[in-house]
């Protein structure tokens, strides 16, 4: 079992501007929290709690090879979280879950947008006001695609809202997401992402057809060394039989 824990006051302001992007952040807040671990190769479960306050804001856009980006977010919240995380696999076949449980008090917002030759993702979402609730996600990995589910529910004083989507393929994987929120006094989210990985799928199907092209050899070396031998007895059968008919004699 390992443990962790840390705390840590951040003033930040930078920013970043080069011949294709723009990046602004600006960080105010305090931060603290202590978890633990276990696990092996195969399966994994741990706990972290944590707390937070004060004000982060970012911007960024910029061109990501043929694709245009731009995202800004802005927090102003206390907030205090209880997260819980497992999974468990083996040979590429596995699965994960999450819970976050979670206090929050303040003001978020959030807008995101890429498009361009890997597809399109787009969102945007707000809260503000105090709010209780729990959050969960479920993942199941398989060698060849992935999908993900969410849910989430939470109650207090407080109005919330927001929705993504995307649709991108990027170095042979395909994922189709959306996720949407609602939330007024008692507020639900859901959210669904399915990942497909082509590169696997293809290197899959070489394999079985190599395997299958080896096999339609071996098959007909088979066939053809049974035919030879099939010849060869069949000669020698006939030999035999013309040196006993020599031997009679009439």
């Amino acid at each position: 079992m390992s443990y962790s824990g840390s705390a840590s006051v951040n003033h930040d302001a930078s920013a970043t501007v080069t011949g294709d992007s723009v990046a602004i952040n600006y960080e105010n807040t305090m931060t603290a929290s202590a978890g633990a671990a276990v696990g092996n190769d195969y399966a994994s479960i741990g706990i972290e709690a944590s707390v937070k306050t004060g004000t982060e804001a970012s911007f960024a856009a910029g061109l990501d090879g043929n694709n245009v980006y731009a995202a800004a977010s802005y927090s102003d919240t206390t907030e205090a979280h209880v997260a819980v995380e497992g999974e468990a696999g083996y040979a590429g076949v596995g699965a994960a879950v999450g819970i976050d449980a979670y206090a929050k008090s303040g003001t978020e917002a959030e807008v995101h947008l890429s498009v361009g030759d890997k597809g399109i993702d787009a969102g945007a979402s707000a809260s503000i006001g105090n709010a209780v609730g729990v959050d969960a996600e479920g993942t199941v990995k398989l060698r060849e695609a992935s999908m993900t589910g969410g849910a989430g529910v939470s109650i207090g004083e407080h109005l919330e809202a927001g929705g993504s989507a995307t649709a991108t393929f990027d170095h042979g994987k395909a994922t189709v997401g959306v996720s949407g929120e609602v939330a007024a006094l008692i507020g639900v989210e859901a959210d669904v992402s399915v990942t497909v990985n082509t590169q696997q799928i293809t290197k899959d199907a070489n394999t079985v057809v190599n395997t299958v092209v080896a096999n339609e050899k071996k098959a007909e070396n088979v066939i053809v060394d049974t035919g030879k031998k099939v010849e060869k007895g069949a000669k020698d059968t006939c030999n035999k039989i013309g040196k006993a008919f020599k031997k009679i004699k009439l």
